[in-house]
């Protein structure tokens, strides 16, 4: 695993704390490409892996800006759906362990 400055994760929070700001702007719960892409983010900060935090982040913005996908069919999942107040709770955590 390649070693990241602190800056580095301060900025990778920074940008998924900003991802979360940007559903409340829209006063929405992420869709299921979004939920996604947050959650792998937020699992692999919490394994310190950085990097692949990033990359998820980055392709969450692509996804912000892409036009909705209307023929997109949802995965057939039978598990609670991650929202935004978890995904804030987990950001909160790391934070916490962070400081």
């Amino acid at each position: 695993m390649y070693r990241v400055t602190s800056q580095f994760k301060a900025t990778t929070l920074a940008r998924f704390a900003a991802a979360l700001h940007q559903l409340d702007d829209w006063n929405r719960e992420p869709n299921w490409k979004e939920e996604e892409c947050l959650f792998r983010a937020l699992g692999y900060m919490k394994r310190g892996n950085f990097k692949l935090a990033e990359a998820e982040l980055k392709e969450l913005t692509a996804i912000f800006t892409s036009p909705p996908d209307k023929k997109a069919v949802p995965p057939d999942i039978g598990r609670e759906r991650y929202t935004k107040a978890l995904m804030k709770r987990g950001l909160a955590q790391l934070r916490g362990e962070a400081a």
